[in-house]
């Protein structure tokens, strides 16, 4: 399962992380000068060649920064993670795995997941996006890798996809040995 959350950057709480960090770090010094990079950040909006007011940026990462996926990686360290699943993530990408003996219990594994994911993001200001998570079931035999999952989060059914794409790499559902070296033979 790939999860996927809606402006994720932009939506950390700036108290919170700096409590993580805190927290991590017990270094009063260093969540001090990090929250001073973190504040009086301002922003206005141009839209028909006129500019809003300047607001004050009180959520959110700035955009472009080395740093930003070093944060989020502080802001979700705490993620719950679920006994019977495997978690892998960097920055915002978050992929859930769960292997058990029949495709029922594998849907209820990661609905459990999701379910304890669902709390953390919202007491944590982070805004879940069911239409873009997706699920994939893998397999060794072709006809079951096809067999699509029925998982719902936040009353939306998930969207199945039998070539979900992490980390910029394109998966492929049937784990069989000649779809792995398919497109690494030289011609």
């Amino acid at each position: 399962m790939f999860v996927d959350l809606t402006a994720a950057y932009d939506t950390v709480n700036h108290r919170l992380l700096l409590q993580k960090v805190l927290k991590m770090t017990n270094d009063l010094h260093l969540t001090q000068f990090l929250g001073e990079m973190l504040s009086n950040r301002r922003f206005f909006v141009l839209l028909n060649n006129k500019k809003s007011r300047l607001r004050l940026q009180k959520n959110g990462l700035p955009q472009g920064s080395v740093l930003v996926p070093f944060f989020y990686n502080i802001y979700t360290n705490d993620q719950p993670r679920d006994l019977q699943t495997k978690s892998f993530a960097y920055a915002d990408d978050l992929c859930v795995t769960s292997q058990q003996p029949t495709f029922s219990a594998v849907e209820a594994s990661l609905a459990n997941a999701l379910n304890g994911l669902h709390q953390y993001y919202a007491e944590n200001s982070l805004k879940t996006n069911p239409a873009k998570t997706q699920v994939c079931s893998f397999h060794l035999k072709n006809r079951d890798a096809n067999c699509p999952l029925n998982i719902m989060w936040n009353g939306q059914k998930l969207e199945n996809c039998k070539h979900p794409k992490y980390l910029g790499v394109t998966l492929i559902a049937c784990l069989h040995s000649k779809n792995i070296f398919r497109t690494a033979r030289p011609k």
